[in-house]
């Protein structure tokens, strides 16, 4: 749960988040300080208010009983008193019923407004104070403290201090996440170049950042992608040789075969049939054995001759060099067809040239061979489909074609495989041939949903073939 609410977040709202649960806290904090202070002050003053309007309504009275009109209190008393703060003044009749004296209830309407959560945390605890009429007049005059104008005041400060904090909040959250965006975008950069080294584009480069910190970073990228390119290129060099040496021992062997096995072949067939030939010549009880073991001879000659066609033709296409590459792999696509009647095998040769050179040639026959192979062998599929045409390679913002390259897809209805089982050797190989060539092989697979091979070649064309402007279908990305 933390992970995902958390962790899986980005830095950038990470940071955000903590500065404002920062802010946040510090508000609470401050909040609960300036209620406490607010309470306090509060307290102090309806104190304060209280003694003074104590005093005042006694030497009011006084005057009042000097003047003798104290039966004239309910009158002269609002007169009086009217301009007191923070205190409600009541007086009792002689019907034994309180009074209002201050505020006037026309006042009353109009009082500050605090909200009710805000007074009861400042509402301090006051005791009323009671003031006696001094001539015989037994009815108390009663002195009240009321805060609610206090307490407005303290709120609309409140309030005003919360609506700074939160405008300046805002605003320091706006730009944090400006700074932050543009402090981490290298960062973000530096994720994207990661996935195209991961990729095995080696030759990405990061522009370098004007931070110190992520230059040093920035720069430590871009050399280990140029050591990584160098090795590339080493190692591409190093199979590409390796290749090399491989077909030609393919080559030598194949020859050997053709050479020299096959008329070995050709003559123990010459041989068996010319023992036959003279078998038939003896008494008919003597040749029915001879004729018998000649058969057999040549039945075992005939199928090492088959199984030496067919381990030449494995070693080294044929037809190699002496016929176009679409006839090529459409020769290598009938045989497989050929051999298994269960799959259907869909070929889609596009524009192609009459060759791209060995190197690329065979290249592409030997991937061919391999994703048809394995998706029988393996994905046990119904369908396959091979894929092979030319495309343009774009230039910058598309204005002119950067050359050319050849294009194999490879698809099956197979079973498919899941994502994380490793590449077998067959898959490796054709990689790496791929790659030595400069070129990409991405295979795609899921379980039951079959298997995708995307292989890329660059190639350059004679003069005589670019004049042949490619047919361009959909384009693998």
């Amino acid at each position: 749960m933390l992970q995902k609410l958390w962790y899986d977040r980005p830095v950038r709202t990470q940071l955000l988040v903590a500065v404002a649960a920062i802010n946040l806290l510090a508000a609470l904090v401050a909040g609960a300080v300036s209620i406490f202070n607010t309470r306090t002050a509060t307290q102090v003053e309806m104190e304060a208010s209280l003694e003074v309007a104590q005093r005042f309504v006694a030497a009011t009275l006084k005057d009042l009983s000097a003047q003798g009109k104290l039966d004239q209190l309910n009158q002269e008393l609002p007169l009086q008193l009217k301009h007191l703060r923070h205190v409600r003044i009541m007086f009792m009749d002689d019907s034994g019923q309180l009074n209002i004296v201050s505020p006037h209830a026309a006042d009353s309407s109009s009082e500050p407004y605090a909200p009710a959560w805000f007074a009861a945390l400042v509402r301090p605890e006051i005791a009323d104070r009671k003031v006696r009429v001094v001539a015989g007049r037994a009815n108390p005059v009663v002195v009240l403290g009321e805060p609610a104008d206090e307490i407005a005041e303290a709120w609309q400060d409140f309030a005003s201090l919360a609506a700074v904090w939160l405008g300046i909040n805002a605003l320091v959250l706006i730009i944090l996440y400006v700074v932050l965006g543009r402090v981490l975008d290298p960062l973000a950069n530096l994720s994207k170049g990661m996935l195209l080294l991961e990729d095995g584009h080696y030759t990405t480069r990061l522009k370098p950042s004007k931070v110190k910190e992520l230059a040093a970073i920035t720069n430590r990228f871009n050399t280990l992608a140029g050591a990584l390119d160098m090795a590339r290129e080493e190692n591409s060099r190093l199979y590409r040789q390796l290749i090399t040496v491989q077909e030609e021992e393919r080559r030598e062997i194949a020859n050997e075969l053709h050479d020299e096995a096959g008329p070995c072949l050709f003559g123990i067939a010459a041989n068996a049939s010319s023992i036959q030939t003279i078998a038939d010549r003896l008494p008919k009880e003597r040749t029915v054995e001879i004729s018998r073991r000649v058969g057999e001879i040549l039945s075992i000659a005939e199928r090492l001759k088959a199984m030496n066609r067919a381990l030449i033709k494995k070693l080294r296409p044929g037809p190699l060099g002496r016929v176009t590459l679409a006839e090529l792999i459409a020769e290598l696509t009938a045989g497989l067809q050929g051999r298994h009647l269960d799959t259907q095998i869909h070929t889609d040769l596009g524009n192609l040239a009459k060759s791209y050179g060995e190197p690329v040639d065979l290249t592409v026959y030997r991937c061919i061979q391999e994703a048809i192979t394995n998706a029988i062998r393996h994905g046990h599929a119904a369908n396959i489909t091979v894929e092979l045409t030319e495309k343009d390679v774009g230039g910058k913002s598309g204005r002119k074609s950067a050359g050319q390259s050849v294009r194999l897809t490879v698809t099956d209805d197979g079973q498919g495989m899941a994502p994380s089982t490793p590449k077998g050797f067959g898959l490796t190989t054709m990689t790496e041939r791929v790659r030595s060539l400069g070129g990409s092989c991405v295979v795609e697979s899921a379980p039951s949903k079959g298997t995708s091979i995307r292989v890329e070649i660059p190639v350059q064309r004679e003069g005589k073939e670019r004049a042949r402007a490619p047919e361009l279908v959909g384009e693998l990305s």
